[in-house]
C-alpha cells in the first residue's frame, strides 16, 4: 500500500497511508489527511490512487504543491518522489509504483558561447554575504590606526630597552 512519509519538521517520520480512491490533504477537519500547519491550505491537494497509478492535483492552494521541486497543478506520483505541500515535505513510499525506465526525458539545458561570468549579485561564496562596501573605508582607517599604534609601541619599547644604558 502506498504511503506518504514526513521528511520535515513536526511531520518527520510520520506515515500517512494512501488508500485507493481520492485522498484529500489539508488543514480542515473534513480532509482524509489532516495537516495542521500554517503553510498548508484548508483544502491543499488531492491524491487520486488506483492499482496502477497515483496522481496528485493541487486544489488552488496558497503556497503551492511541488513534486520533486517542480511546481505542479497535476502530476503522477512514483516511488520515492518528493511531494512538497507549502513548506512541508513528504516522500512517496509506493514500491508498486516504481518504474525501471527513466521518467524524466526532457532536459532543460542551455548551451553558452564565450566566457562564463558569475551573476552580479554573486559577490562571495560566504554564507554571511559580502561586507557592505561603505564599511571598507572604516576598516582601512582602523587598520592604519592599529599599525601606527603598534609602531609607536615598538619604538617606545626599543627606546626603553636600549636607551636606558
Amino acid at each position: 500500500m502506498a504511503k506518504l512519509i514526513g521528511m520535515t519538521g513536526e511531520f518527520k517520520d510520520r506515515e500517512y497511508p494512501i488508500e485507493q480512491g481520492d485522498v484529500t490533504i489539508g488543514r480542515k477537519a473534513d480532509n482524509v489527511i489532516l495537516l495542521d500547519h500554517p503553510t498548508i491550505s484548508s483544502h491543499h491537494c488531492v491524491i487520486m490512487s488506483n492499482a496502477e497509478s497515483c496522481t496528485v492535483q493541487d486544489l488552488d492552494s496558497t503556497n503551492g504543491t511541488r513534486v520533486n521541486a517542480r511546481e505542479i497543478q497535476t502530476a503522477d506520483l512514483h516511488h520515492k518522489d518528493l511531494l512538497q505541500l507549502g513548506s512541508v515535505e513528504f516522500m512517496m513510499d509506493a514500491p508498486e509504483l516504481a518504474t525501471s525506465a527513466a521518467r524524466y526525458t526532457k532536459a532543460d539545458a542551455e548551451m553558452t558561447v564565450g566566457n562564463m561570468a558569475a551573476p552580479q549579485d554573486f559577490n562571495t561564496i560566504s554564507p554571511f554575504g559580502a561586507p557592505p562596501k561603505e564599511r571598507k573605508g572604516t576598516w582601512y582607517f582602523l587598520l592604519i590606526v592599529v599599525g601606527i599604534l603598534t609602531l609607536c609601541a615598538l619604538v617606545v619599547y626599543f627606546f626603553m630597552l636600549f636607551g636606558a644604558s
